[in-house]
């Protein structure tokens, strides 16, 4: 199909040149379009105008012509999907103590770095002890005890990611006590590996 053009300035400077008054000329558009509407093989001249003609035998020619380009769909750029969000960590405590070791704020401090320009929606800190009790307590004693400690390590914890740079507003802080022990013992046991904080990111 050829599009056509109802008659302008530049086909009447053509048509004076060709020493008569302007015909019904028409001028092929260029490429353009998709299916039967694509344009293809348009005449130019030297200036690289298309070419004006009539549908007379007489009509202005030039011997250069383009080729139809093909046509190539549009390579569909799928966002790039969000990095995996980094494996939870743990920090880890003094016996009976929630203040942060110069170990425990190094491993906050890598995981910092690893969340850098990460879209986050949370992370949750849970505290948690081992199942030692301070000297004469009742189990019931011990248990209170624990569990309170165990919120003190999480507070501390969420504080030092504040410190950070992380938002206030994404951290959730809870300490479960003896509860969910990382290495099952019997009641009253000294273990390192218990006496820690988990930091999970959302």
């Amino acid at each position: 199909m050829l599009r056509k053009l109802m008659l302008s300035t530049a086909v009447a400077g053509v048509a004076a040149a060709l020493g008569g008054a302007a015909p019904a000329l028409a001028q092929d558009v260029g490429v353009f379009g998709s299916g039967p509407d694509r344009l293809c093989n348009v005449v130019i001249d030297s200036s690289g105008a298309p070419v004006l003609r009539t549908e007379s035998d007489d009509a202005v020619r030039q011997n250069q012509t383009f080729e139809c380009p093909e046509q190539t769909m549009a390579a569909v750029v799928e966002p790039a999907a969000p990095p995996p969000l980094p494996d939870d960590g743990e920090v880890y405590f003094e016996l009976d103590k929630a203040d942060l070791t110069p170990e425990a704020q190094a491993a906050i401090n890598d995981m910092i770095f690893d969340i850098q320009d990460r879209e986050l929606e949370g992370i949750a800190v849970v505290g948690h002890t081992d199942t030692s009790c301070p000297p004469g307590s009742s189990q019931e004693a011990c248990a209170a005890y624990n569990q309170a400690l165990s919120e003190r390590r999480a507070t501390n914890v969420g504080q030092a990611l504040v410190q950070e740079g992380i938002p206030v507003g994404l951290i959730t802080t809870t300490g479960v006590g003896m509860n969910d022990l990382a290495v099952p013992t019997p009641p009253r046991t000294v273990k390192e590996e218990n006496r820690r904080a988990q930091i999970q990111f959302e």
